[in-house]
């Protein structure tokens, strides 16, 4: 009988204090499993990484991977933040970082390619067990019209990923997944003797473990709040689990941060660091930052959007893309970054005049500006900025408004190019929804590029004027 016990997280989400105490909880349990006679090991079930830390924006998550290796994790499942976010070029950086493969077993191209840096599965000799490790990552309708990519289903690819393994010797599987509590629910249905699934995704907090057929799941929620310790007995001929013992052990403030992982840390801020340093250009005036009215960072934002997009007309835009506004002076990719946090995609999409009165009239109705959401990491929605056209005249809460492009009014029925990115057409918002097949997206490209393109290239920078929005729409009493 063998005793293995798996340390697992999941839905990490940049909170990196949480990682450097999870890596000293995670160094002492192994030391004490090691000391009894057992084996352990510790898996992240994907979305370490995230824009809300800085150091992970700039880097494209790989500091978080890097911090995972210092943390000494065994296994680390594909999340779909990183990909969905930068594209599937930076998987091969985070496996750099981690210093091993990415577990995935359903991420390929159209060709069916698993992806660069990507392993569907990894067999290991633990004492007199052989396990293997099983990878899969969400699918997600992004993949296949904007990257060109395959996410299979999970439930299609177990059965054969388990027979092969199984071929290879193991006796013991257990799948990392990123896919989400129900879909680890209908893997351990399909009855395939895999011992245990660690889940992650929908930041749900399972405890006790859940047992579905002979398969136990397990998850620990989000944002390093837990670290989850399941202790199983396994028969090493026939390797089943004979008995377990999970729970989840609260990752507190007063628990110290590990030496090893906080060096890493330091080592990605240094080189964070070295990122931020580089002057991207200069602006004349501050480009101040309102979430209640218009605002020299949401109109330079449009500008620069209506720039990049080709042959757009009019831009349409949320000021809630940044998170603060800049000094004068130089701007350099530290200060841009740390202002505009989003993950937005330039999008380019057509609306006839009504329908871009329609838009405007939703997005200026009062309180609507005060919504806070975790697309935006939890920032305000804000006021929709425009760049093309001046809103003259209007009233929103009867619904119309006076919208003129070059001195002349919008016509209601003729078809406008539209520069955007995807949050501000998609049913997040709700404002105007347009269908993915639709819109033409500049992926991986994400706002805080376009903009720091759009400096460099006019630098000098003058912010910009208001009075593309008449004042008086601003106005914050009436109801939604």
């Amino acid at each position: 009988m063998t005793r293995l016990t798996l340390l697992h997280t999941n839905d990490i989400h940049g909170r990196v204090n949480q990682l450097l105490r999870i890596a000293g909880m995670v160094k002492r349990i192994k030391r004490e499993v090691a000391e009894e006679g057992g084996y352990c090991r510790y898996l992240d079930a994907g979305d370490a990484e995230d824009t809300l830390l800085l150091e992970s924006s700039l880097t494209r998550g790989t500091a978080m991977d890097a911090i995972l290796k210092a943390s000494e994790a065994d296994h680390v499942a594909l999340g779909n933040a990183i990909p969905v976010r930068y594209g599937q070029q930076v998987i091969p950086d985070l496996a750099e970082w981690l210093g091993k493969p990415i577990l995935c077993a359903n991420l390929f191209d159209l060709s069916g390619v698993l992806q660069p840096g990507l392993e569907p599965y990894r067999i290991e000799q633990i004492g007199p067990l052989k396990v293997a490790w099983i990878g899969f990552t969400a699918q997600l309708v992004y993949y296949a019209p904007f990257f060109h990519l395959d996410a299979r289903d999970p439930v299609s690819l177990l059965p054969d990923l388990v027979r092969e393994v199984r071929e290879r010797g193991a006796k013991t599987v257990i799948v990392v997944s990123h896919i989400g509590s129900k879909k680890d629910i209908e893997l351990a249905e399909l009855g395939l003797d895999v011992e245990v699934i660690i889940g992650g995704h929908d930041h749900k907090i399972i405890d006790p473990p859940l047992k579905v057929k002979d398969t136990l799941i397990v998850q620990t929620g989000d944002y390093g709040r837990f670290l989850g310790r399941l202790d199983l007995e396994v028969d090493d001929s026939s390797g089943k689990v004979t008995g377990f013992k999970g729970n989840l052990l609260p990752v507190t403030e007063d628990l110290p941060e590990d030496t090893g992982a906080l060096n890493a840390f330091h080592e990605q801020q240094a080189r964070a660091g070295r990122m931020m340093a580089v002057p991207v250009g200069v602006l004349e005036e501050p480009l101040e930052l309102s979430s209640t009215k218009e605002c020299p960072a949401g109109d330079l934002l449009a500008d620069a959007l209506l720039d990049r997009v080709k042959d757009a007309e009019i831009c349409l835009v949320m000021a809630g893309h940044w998170t603060c506004g800049l000094d004068a002076g130089t701007v350099t990719q530290g200060k841009l970054y740390a202002a505009l946090r989003s993950t937005g995609n330039p999008a380019r999409v057509e609306m006839t005049g009504a329908e871009i009165e329609r838009f405007l009239c939703k997005a200026l109705r009062p309180h609507l500006d005060e919504r806070q959401l975790i697309r935006l990491r939890h920032n305000q929605v804000g006021m929709p900025h425009i760049a093309g056209i001046e809103v003259v005249d209007g009233d929103v809460e009867e619904g119309w408004l006076t919208i003129v492009k070059n001195g002349e009014p919008l016509e209601p029925d003729r078809k406008y190019i539209i520069a955007t990115s995807d949050l501000e057409i998609s049913e997040i918002l709700d404002y105007f929804v347009v269908p993915l097949e639709k819109a033409q997206f500049e992926m991986p490209t994400i706002l805080p590029e376009v903009l720091e393109q759009y400096i460099q290239a006019h630098s000098p920078i003058a912010a910009p004027k208001d009075g593309r929005l008449a004042a008086h729409l601003f106005c914050k009493t009436g109801s939604v």
